[in-house]
């Protein structure tokens, strides 16, 4: 019951989270247009996925409570990877707008509204700040929510440059940081499509290196080699991996090997998901070992 009570909340402050940055959003939007500050627009796109973030923080709560189907046997953990593709397409997509406007701004800077640009940029930071609160105790809990805290925290920063740039415009008419400012918060929008692309493309997790995966495994009692190795994430924190364990000669310890190599994946490289499939010879189409292909040594990059 205390565990339901407990979701229940984290849901609800969820939902209110969704809302208050839905609500800056179009706050910050208006308010670019009316203060004709690009720093503003910008900011509002990464307010808006930071809704959208949010939005599927939500949606995984709610869907953590229902079992894997026989059709979606991971859940609905890779719609968090494809919402946050699209969103950082449609952020580079803005900022080709951002920048092309921004290189004119440069060379004739255009008066913004300064008190307004300000006013809205605190109201920002305020509501960052105010979401961040909320979801700073859930952050030590739960993966899910912790990355949507990050997440918010840095556009926390981004909106406090927003308001350095409002004061500059305020107090010395210096128009110039407005553009500059905008291309510093659009920077991020790369790094969204680049690492959710890497997902959808079941490319090994960047903090992972194989061959000291390989090298572990290898290491461990009556396990000859291990080849056919996949690493991938369904989610962005969720690690998957596949692979042949080729085992020793001379009747070794099938149910010894597959725990320990479970053991050793959890312990070393926080990874849970696993399928090993234990052999004592393995031989491809072509005739070749499997051993003598998809080994360390064989991999580009």
């Amino acid at each position: 019951m205390h565990h339901d009570h407990g979701h229940n909340l984290l849901e609800n402050r969820l939902l209110l989270s969704v809302v208050l940055t839905a609500l800056i959003f179009l706050v910050e939007l208006g308010g670019g247009f009316w203060t004709r500050s690009l720093a503003l627009l910008s900011d509002s796109g990464h307010v808006l996925t930071d809704a959208a973030a949010l939005g599927l923080a939500w949606f995984a709560a709610r869907q953590g409570k229902k079992l894997p189907t026989a059709r979606y046997t991971y859940g609905f953990s890779r719609l968090e990877v494809i919402a946050a593709f699209v969103n950082g397409l449609a952020l580079i997509f803005i900022s080709l707008w951002i920048i092309v406007e921004a290189g004119q701004r440069f060379f004739a800077p255009v008066p913004v509204k300064g008190l307004g640009m300000f006013i809205v940029a605190v109201a920002g930071l305020f509501v960052n700040l105010l979401i961040g609160l909320v979801l700073k105790k859930h952050a030590d809990e739960n993966m899910n929510v912790k990355g949507v805290f990050l997440h918010v925290a840095g556009d926390a920063l981004s909106s406090l440059g927003v308001v350095a740039a409002g004061l500059l415009a305020l107090r010395w008419r210096w128009y110039v940081a407005d553009p500059l400012i905008s291309l510093l918060i659009i920077k991020s929008a790369w790094g969204l499509v680049r690492d959710s692309f890497r997902i959808l493309m079941e490319s090994a997790p960047q903090s992972l290196l194989l061959p000291k995966v390989v090298s572990a495994l290898e290491s461990l009692p009556d396990v000859a080699n291990v080849h056919d190795l996949h690493v991938w994430n369904i989610s962005g924190r969720i690690p998957a991996v596949s692979m042949h364990v080729l085992l020793q000669p001379g009747g070794a310890d099938y149910q010894g090997v597959l725990e320990r190599c479970q053991r050793l994946l959890a312990r070393d490289f926080g990874i849970f998901h696993v399928t090993i499939q234990l052999e004592t010879a393995c031989l491809m189409q072509d005739g070749r070992g499997c051993a003598e292909g998809r080994r360390p040594d064989c991999w580009e990059g």
